[in-house]
């Protein structure tokens, strides 16, 4: 460590300093020890507490390591070995002792095995970002853990903590309480925070410590239904998500947990029915209908590369208004992208505004898939009555009543404006958008939620989802209709959104002439 003064100390030595060597600076007084303020800092449990595991339990790290180095007895003596070990202070290197001559390994297959469990709880971990956001440079970690100092400091980096901390690791000093008179002595400590009841609430309330109990590393009920269903990579990408985004300010919380646990889900396996369909219908241009599918677009991309479908997605700039008044150049707008090679998407609607833009333009049967198929809706057949010029596709039957399609448009705003016509020059399109008159605060909702789809779909790329590619086409219905009753019940979205929406609404609403 560099304990040479600061320059600045020796500034009035340097200007007009003498040539003579300067006599000896008397030693500064120093306080006794006990006269010092203790610094005052927060504490922190380091495991599903600042950071968690992808696969959430540490045997299935076992059972990674045991399938990876073709070794299917080593998640059970894994854990059989630390826990003979465990009666009393240990560390990695006491487990794959015990380990070796439970299996009769060798010293280069041992060593092999523990760099290959070290590596994986590398691929494995994940920031929990709320209670990361509460570090602060000087805090101190304290984390009873048998992987070591170093491992522990790799892991933090990797989850992405930036924070100048402490990081003390021991083998029990939290469970047994013997850290806490140590760091008394030596910190004023505002708060602990940690997951483990006993270590982390009970043992340091014996000691008068502030502390606070975080179980956000768990599964929550989506998450738990997915997990029960069978669809275990999926329940991991929703909690992924989930832990590694955050934000302070509540409405934007609210949207991101939404997004996480039920949204992109149900986008998801929108996604693979819909890749599904237009394989079946042999539908190669995929046109997804502004502004619900905006985020919907480059999940589907994905999905439909990994189930081999071959199609070019292309995001059509459409509205209801821009179909019931439609100009000359968004009519050949349109008239270039519905050609018999296309299949238009859309989120939920009745299908009205499409029909009647269909006859207008002389189409006929046309494909359309929605999300969410609404039935007709008499305010719309009494200004024109819906024509059979499309052929209507839904995931989501029409007579599904306990959906509120509401809340699954809040939950796909987009950032811009509804369009309001389109110009072409010479062939490439010009969308005109109307007026966006949101607020800055529901737009920051927005964008909070559309950051967090983005989370989802990069996460997405770790997980190959097989179990969800595999569900036949009754049970894509089953679990998206399960999970849209669950998003139409998050009453705290009309809380963020109803205004704004309600605004809307009724202003096309008006301008389509429509009561």
């Amino acid at each position: 460590m560099n304990t040479a003064p600061n320059s600045n100390q020796f500034t009035e030595y340097l200007i007009g300093a003498p040539t003579a060597k300067p006599a000896s600076a008397p030693a500064l007084p120093t306080l006794p020890e006990a006269a010092r303020a203790l610094p005052s800092v927060r504490t922190f449990d380091v495991f599903d507490t600042l950071i968690a595991r992808r696969c959430i339990e540490p045997l299935k790290v076992f059972e990674i390591v045991a399938k990876r180095a073709d070794l299917p007895a080593f998640a059970a003596a894994r854990k059989q070995a630390e826990a003979k070990v465990a009666q009393h202070p240990y560390n990695l290197d006491m487990i794959y002792d015990e380990l070796a001559a439970a299996l009769q390994l060798d010293a280069v297959r041992t060593a092999a095995l523990k760099a290959l469990e070290i590596d994986i709880e590398l691929e494995q971990v994940i920031p929990i970002a709320e209670n990361m956001a509460l570090v602060r440079h000087g805090d101190v970690l304290i984390s009873d853990m048998y992987l070591g100092h170093e491992i522990i400091r790799k892991l933090l980096d990797k989850a992405g903590l930036d924070k100048k901390v402490s990081l003390i690791v021991t083998s029990d000093g939290k469970r047994s309480g013997a850290i806490w008179p140590q760091a008394q002595a030596n910190l004023s400590i505002e708060e602990h925070l940690g997951d483990n009841l006993h270590s982390d609430v009970e043992m340091p309330g014996r000691f008068d410590i502030p502390n606070r109990h975080t179980g956000i590393f768990g599964l929550n009920p989506v998450e738990d239904v997915l997990m029960q269903i069978g669809l275990r990579q999926l329940a991991e990408l929703c909690r992924e998500t989930r832990l590694s985004t955050w934000s302070a300010n509540a409405p934007s919380r609210t949207v991101q947990v939404v997004q996480a646990s039920l949204n992109f889900p149900i986008m998801l396996l929108g996604s693979v029915a819909l890749a599904r369909l237009a394989a079946q219908l042999g539908k190669r241009s995929i046109l997804f209908s502004s502004r619900d599918c905006d985020a919907w677009m480059p999940l589907f991309e994905k999905v439909a590369q990994r189930s081999g479908f071959e199609c070019r997605a292309t995001y059509f700039y459409t509205s209801r208004l821009a179909k019931m008044q439609p100009s000359p150049s968004y009519t050949s707008y349109a008239r270039q992208l519905i050609s018999d090679d296309a299949l238009i998407v859309d989120l939920c609607g009745t299908g009205w505004s499409l029909a009647n833009f269909a006859a207008t333009i002389g189409l006929s049967q046309v494909p359309v898939f929605f999300l969410h198929k609404l039935p007709t809706a008499p305010a719309y057949e009494a200004m024109a009555a819906t024509p059979q010029t499309c052929r209507f596709h839904t995931l989501i039957p029409a007579e599904q009543t306990v959906v509120q399609n509401t809340m699954l448009e809040m939950c796909n705003y987009a950032t811009h404006g509804m369009v309001e016509d389109v110009r072409l020059i010479q062939d490439f399109a010009v969308p005109v958008f109307a007026s966006d008159n949101r607020s800055p605060e529901t737009l920051a909702a927005v964008e909070a939620q559309q950051d967090c789809f983005r989370t989802a779909l990069k996460l997405m790329e770790k997980y190959d989802l097989h179990e969800v590619f595999a569900l036949d086409d009754a049970s894509l219905v089953a679990v998206t209709t399960a999970l849209y009753e669950m998003l139409s019940q998050q009453m705290e979205l009309r809380e963020i959104y109803g205004s704004s929406h309600t605004a809307e609404e009724s202003s096309v609403r008006r301008t389509l002439g429509c009561a």
